[in-house]
């Protein structure tokens, strides 16, 4: 009963006390970014897309998200085509073309393995807009695989700061006797710790800055409409799902 939870808790502690560095200063990049009317743009395939999801318009989580959400790269249009898109050299382009980036923003990517084309053309693309970039990836996994872009890159080389979500080799944590593949995956819970983590300290800096945050608050307390379109008009241009 407890195995799958233990394990979560020392990725956790383990993720967190070997990282404290990137943190604040992603943390403080953000914020800097925030204050000048930058926005926060992630991108992930798969299950990663998932972590774009958690930070967008989230009771407690910050307007100035943009979730770039591919429905190729989603599993609920087909698992094998996700699969298939995200290994296909210029797909990842073609989505980041009809985004507008400016110069404060900064862009996360997510992806567990890190070896996949569209992650890492992603970051190619977006490095040439002078971006500040950040990932999240299993540095274990990355390092047991080839890369499959021409480059022979992992994701995490090319971000100017890779966080890893300290998950083991395949993403799974559990084993049994009896059966030959692991089970329990990690990478996606792992990846919300974090970034839920980056945006608190952020949110925290920008407080110390005299700023305010402009944090969404829950569709499902009184009163809470008003102040969150109010809000909302601020970031429509800038975000487009918020339209």
């Amino acid at each position: 009963m407890h195995a799958y939870a233990n394990g979560i808790i020392q990725k956790i502690e383990r993720c967190i006390k070997t990282q404290e560095d990137k943190l604040k200063s992603s943390a403080e990049f953000l914020a800097e970014s925030v204050q000048k009317g930058g926005v926060l743009h992630v991108f992930g395939s798969g299950h990663s897309h998932m972590i774009a999801e958690e930070i967008f318009y989230r009771a407690g989580g910050p307007l100035f998200v943009n979730p770039i959400l591919d429905p190729g790269l989603m599993l609920h249009n087909g698992a094998k085509k996700s699969t298939r898109l995200e290994r296909i050299p210029g797909y990842a382009e073609a989505i980041l073309e009809s985004i507008t980036f400016n110069s404060h923003d900064v862009f996360l990517i997510i992806s567990n393995s890190g070896r996949n084309i569209a992650p890492i053309e992603a970051v190619n693309y977006v490095n040439s807009k002078n971006l500040l970039t950040i990932s999240i990836s299993s540095f274990a996994h990355s390092q047991s695989v080839n890369s499959r872009h021409k480059s022979g890159k992992k994701l995490y080389d090319l971000t100017d700061i890779s966080l890893d979500n300290c998950g083991d080799i395949g993403d799974a944590q559990l084993k049994r006797d009896g059966i030959k593949e692991k089970y329990g995956a990690t990478s996606t819970i792992m990846g919300m710790v974090l970034v839920q983590t980056w945006i608190s300290m952020t949110i925290e800096i920008l407080v110390e800055n005299n700023i305010t945050p402009p944090l969404i608050r829950s569709a499902n307390l009184d009163e809470s409409d008003k102040s969150n379109n109010d809000l909302m008009q601020k970031y429509a241009d800038k975000i487009p799902l918020l339209k």
